[in-house]
């Protein structure tokens, strides 16, 4: 299935909008994914109340940048090796993955519409996400000249500091 880009950028901004917005779904996505996948609590030293924020930061990023794979790839390489940094196996993509579309589904289905061609275009978008972030994580020195163009050191963080989660430019 190829990804429909512009139904993947609808429901996104959607999602910050509808139920309270950006925050509530934010808020929600670490409430399930803490009751339903309680093994993972231990790897979050932020507060969901903080955490939220850098979770949209990076929904946003990877949702502005899915036409350009130049400057989408060397970020997700990134946000790959930091995760391993905060403990995140591959194991944990999946539980991530099925949070986050399950409750973009609450979420949206609330105000308007969620279909199952939204969930299937989330599903998929962020199979590729998670494909991309544990080969980083798994390899760090193949992407290493391609993060280090993009701004990233090789530990995933930027150069001259700056915010990762944030897309470097």
């Amino acid at each position: 299935m190829s990804l429909n880009v512009e139904l993947l950028r609808e429901t996104f901004n959607r999602a910050k909008t509808e139920n309270g917005g950006a925050t509530r779904l934010g808020l929600r996505f670490y409430e399930r994914l803490f009751e339903k996948y309680p093994a993972v609590r231990p790897l979050f030293k932020t507060p969901p109340e903080e955490q939220h924020k850098k979770l949209l930061a990076s929904i946003a990023s990877i949702v502005s940048s899915v036409t350009n794979p130049e400057q989408m790839m060397p970020y997700l390489y990134a946000m790959g090796i930091r995760h391993v940094e905060y403990g995140t196996l591959d194991a944990h993509y999946p539980a991530v993955q099925e949070n986050l579309v399950a409750v973009l589904g609450e979420h949206l289905s609330k105000e308007g519409e969620w279909t199952e061609e939204m969930a299937d275009t989330w599903n998929t978008a962020l199979k590729v996400v998670s494909d991309v972030m544990i080969k980083a994580a798994n390899d760090p020195e193949a992407v290493k000249d391609d993060m280090l163009k993009a701004g990233f050191l090789p530990n995933g963080y930027k150069v001259n500091a700056g915010i990762p989660y944030e897309m470097a430019v």
